[in-house]
């Protein structure tokens, strides 16, 4: 369907698409040295800006009006096809449990389809860091969406304001369509850090008023050339720099060259520079990025060594294909992280960038290209089209399971085993009749331990009574790390039956979250023998400060956990009066930090950070016994293997976990309050450690697994450290 009111093709603009894809390519990569990549998404929407903007002008020039039916129907065949596919795709893999643990895929498919995927993700309360981070475990397929979202709505609504400006300048002759458009643009470029200070810094980054000004940028500029302001044209041939006659001619003035190279190095700069998580682009300076794509694109309107670069054919092909190298890459960077290859970063990025490349140009081919050139497709026919295809991919929603966090605890279970705040009697030993263990197998003794038939939630054993409560453990092969010190490994022997429930309380990050889950179901089917509450953050271990390399950006422990460490954690045992306390993380007290913002990055073995170690460990022990605990269980973690191992150094190497289980060893030594569980070594006898069903993504354990945990090793330990 051919249009003469086209605007002139620019291929240094699909060059300039292709170095923004990459560069949001390289950021959700992981690679620290990229940590403002996602600007290359700040390219897109200032882009879109000029392109869709100067369509409507020269349209408008052509024929005195836009028909806003005809854009929605180019719209809906260039986009739709590709996004409903992704979906739908992401919909038959969810269903296929391909993305197990991802929270919130209905939703999320549903944000996407009705293209207000970025308000989904502001009204849940997530970042832009934990998009690519995922604090949690998992990372969602259909986070990429939210960019996505903000050009549809600009789409959407662009073209009815165009028609009210037109309307205005056929009432008032004087009015300027491109003054109007830059009014516009100061607006939105004041309003995104006003933005940022009201609603704060996701919503800076969300939100779509707060974007607004970075693809209003590009309209700014296609006003201006395509309505000739000042000599500048977009629809006649664009002459040389050198051409003298160029001023006499109207068309652009060759020293408008120097700004390509000017802003492109600029770009690149805020690309490497920018961190992510925080600073300018949460602060509401994204309108300063829109300005300098703005310069970039008006400088490639004059031939020049950036535009002869960026028309270069392998980088137009890329960019011709963008959109769909877009649309397809996130999901398949997530599918790729969950196989868990042991393989270098480089090696890992190539195998995602191969595999998006070969899914984009089959789609770009077989499905963009036929349904965009389709003649047949008039304007009714496509949006029957259209709302057939989103209704079948949102039909499609009903196949993909209901799921927050795969190890989220039980609510039922957690009720019925919380902690009470009311004052509790001395816990003593209810009688010298002990529980043998079983020798039963592995499935009998991942089964609940089980009380007398006559127990009652909080009840305790009569005096002189003769029979105990059966508690099940398991006889389990040595650790298979040396232990010394007062460390327990495998328990094989008897558990001391306690006179009422022992009141257990959790602190840890997630880890502690998903294997207090286990305790939590373990307790609510033992009510005579222990009573469990969680106190969990994630994302926060127990050293108090410093800066976490993460991924692209620097983690600031402080602002982050501050007020959970250790004023929330004392508080709750303040409140709870826990028997015994079970501290446990995994990775955020074991992984590479800086001790200062700008110093360098230092495993914890680094002698500068073992002291900042010992303090943390010895401070927070000290203080949940001062708040009235009577004893501490510190749990030595199972080294992970994480989705995102290459996010954040250190947490895999043996030798930082180390130095954690020497602290805490040292600690048990000189604190008779103080015991250590080695769940490590009976991970490591069981063979769990590298077990995708045991852990399916290599850091948090699955209920089942956490319920085995609690059964055989975790339960009987905080009995006997609560009653020896």
């Amino acid at each position: 369907m051919s249009r003469p009111n086209t605007i002139r093709y620019q291929p240094a603009l699909d060059g300039l698409r292709a170095l923004a894809v990459a560069a949001v390519l390289l950021f959700h990569a992981g690679l620290g040295w990229m940590s403002g990549g996602y600007l290359g998404v700040s390219v897109f929407f200032t882009l879109s800006g000029f392109l869709i903007t100067s369509l409507l002008l020269t349209e408008s020039k052509a024929t005195g009006s836009v028909d806003a039916r005809s854009f929605y129907t180019r719209r809906a065949r260039r986009l739709l096809p590709a996004s409903v596919v992704c979906v739908s795709a992401v919909s038959v893999l969810a269903a296929a449990n391909m993305f197990k643990g991802a929270a919130h895929v209905r939703r999320d498919v549903l944000g996407a389809l009705f293209q207000v995927f970025n308000w989904v993700k502001l009204g849940s309360g997530e970042s832009y860091a934990d998009l690519n981070s995922a604090i949690a475990g998992v990372r969602q397929p259909l986070d990429h969406y939210w960019s996505l979202a903000i050009e549809e709505q600009f789409y959407w609504l662009w073209p009815l304001t165009f028609l009210v400006l037109l309307w205005w300048r056929r009432r008032r002759p004087a009015f300027s369509i491109g003054l109007a458009v830059t009014g516009l643009f100061l607006m939105a470029a004041v309003a995104a850090p006003l933005i940022s200070v009201q609603w704060g810094p996701d919503a800076a980054y969300w939100a779509t008023p707060a974007r607004a000004s970075e693809i209003l940028a590009g309209a700014v500029v296609a006003c201006w050339l395509v309505q000739g302001h000042r000599g500048l044209t977009l629809d006649r041939p664009v002459a040389a720099p050198s051409d003298p006659a160029a001023g006499r001619r109207g068309l652009m003035p060759g020293w408008l060259s120097w700004l390509a190279p000017l802003c492109l190095l600029a770009l690149a700069a805020a690309c490497v520079l920018f961190p992510d998580g925080s600073g300018p682009a949460y602060d509401g300076a994204l309108p300063l990025v829109g300005v300098t794509s703005a310069g970039l694109i008006l400088g490639l309107q004059v031939a020049g060594p950036v535009r002869r670069l960026l028309s270069i054919k392998p980088l137009v092909a890329i960019g011709k294909v963008s959109y769909g190298v877009y649309l397809y890459h996130w999901p398949i960077y997530v599918l790729v992280d969950r196989q868990q290859w042991d393989v270098p970063v480089g090696v890992s990025l190539l195998i995602k960038v191969v595999i998006t490349a070969v899914v984009t140009v089959v789609s770009y081919f077989l499905i963009e290209r036929p349904i965009r050139r389709a003649e047949w497709l008039v304007p009714r026919r496509t949006l029957i089209g259209a709302l057939t295809l989103t209704a079948a991919a949102a039909a499609l929603v009903l196949v993909v399971p209901v799921a927050g966090k795969f190890y989220s605890v039980d609510a039922a279970a957690a009720q019925q085993a919380a902690l009470g705040t009311d004052s509790v009697a001395p816990l003593i030993v209810a009688t010298s009749a002990i529980a043998p263990p079983s020798m039963g197998s592995t499935t009998a003794a991942m089964g609940p331990a089980t009380a007398g038939p006559t127990s009652q939630p909080g009840s305790v054993p009569a005096s002189g009574q003769t029979s105990a409560p059966t508690l099940t453990t398991e006889a389990a092969p040595a650790t298979s790390m040396p232990v010394t010190g007062p460390v327990t490994g495998p328990v094989t022997g008897p558990v001391p039956v306690p006179s009422r429930p022992v009141r257990i309380l959790v602190v840890g990050d997630s880890t502690a979250e998903a294997t207090g889950g286990g305790l939590v179901a373990w307790a609510a089917a033992n009510p005579s023998l222990a009573r469990v509450s969680l106190e969990v953050r994630e994302g926060c271990g127990f050293v108090p400060g410093g800066f976490i390399p993460y991924g692209p950006a620097d983690r600031d422990v402080k602002k982050a956990c501050g007020q959970w460490l250790p004023a929330q954690i004392t508080a709750a045992v303040r409140k709870l009066h826990p028997d015994v306390v079970m501290l446990m993380t995994t990775s955020w007290d074991a992984v590479d930090r800086r001790l200062t913002r700008t110093g360098p990055v230092l495993p914890i073995t680094d002698p500068a950070v073992r002291p900042v170690i010992t303090a943390a460990l010895d401070s927070i022990t000290k203080q949940v016994l001062e708040a009235g605990a009577t004893k501490v269980l510190w749990v030595r973690e199972p080294i992970p293997n994480p989705l995102w191992m290459h996010l954040v150094g250190g947490q895999r190497d043996p030798a930082n976990h180390e130095v954690l289980y020497d602290e805490m060893a040292a600690l048990a030594l000189v604190n008779p309050d103080v015991r250590v569980a080695d769940l490590a070594g009976w991970i490591d006898a069981r063979s769990l450690q590298a077990d995708t069903v045991a852990r399916p993504d290599g850091v948090h354990w699955s209920p089942e697994t956490a319920r085995r945990i609690a059964d055989e090793f975790l339960g009987p330990e905080l009995i006997r450290a609560a009653l020896t």
